[in-house]
């Protein structure tokens, strides 16, 4: 019996050329879905034993982390491999340290496609070749147990999240802006973030 994939992408050519790749490596695609409402839909109506997604979906459906928890949710241990163009390690640290199976590069071969689902399928967590030089350039391969942020600065995030700058947050706060400045830096650190754009980046994905 040829293993049954969900497939998730909000591009349709990609999802062609995701669905050709598989079956050429004799895997049977069950369901399609172009945002996180309709893959959650389709987990819940097919039996599958991988899921491969895109990341980031604009449309219905929760979308970026949100997604994987909702998968996570609805199917515990089901191997969902993680198709992204993200390249911020905080994120992509934090999608492993969330039970991923694997992370593939949108820029990689096709050919790792299904070498990631395989893997994923024998209890083994896959990552592309180039994720991988960039997460152990950044040590953040399985690193060790990295600080959490403490409840400020996790305020702090939540509230650049939402949109505010850093002055509307010290307003918010009751906080200078050179404080609120400086919690931000300690929490980029602590997420492996080196600069705004990369917080921007992680910031959209917390966003609803």
């Amino acid at each position: 019996m040829h293993p049954r994939i969900i497939i998730a992408d909000d591009h349709p050519v990609v999802l062609h050329g995701i669905r050709v790749v598989l079956q050429t490596h004799l895997m049977d695609i069950v369901g399609s879905a172009r945002d996180g409402a309709q893959l959650l839909e389709l987990v819940d109506q097919h039996d599958c034993d991988a899921v491969l997604t895109d990341l980031s979906m604009p449309g219905a459906g929760p979308d970026g982390p949100e997604l994987i928890d909702a998968l996570r949710m609805r199917r515990p241990g089901l191997p969902v491999v993680v198709l992204t163009g993200a390249r911020h390690p905080g994120l992509l640290d934090g999608l492993l340290r969330e039970g991923i199976s694997g992370l593939v590069d949108k820029c990689a071969d096709f050919a790792e496609l299904p070498q990631a689902l395989n893997a994923a399928m024998a209890g083994q967590v896959f990552v592309c070749q180039q994720l991988r030089h960039h997460l152990q350039a950044r040590d953040l391969l399985f690193p060790r147990e990295p600080a959490p942020l403490s409840a400020r600065e996790q305020e702090v995030l939540e509230l650049l999240a939402a949109g505010l700058n850093v002055n509307q947050v010290a307003e918010r706060c009751g906080r200078s802006p050179k404080t609120i400045s400086r919690q931000k830096a300690e929490a980029k650190r602590k997420l492996g973030l080196q600069n705004n754009q990369e917080l921007f980046d992680y910031l959209q994905t917390r966003r609803d």
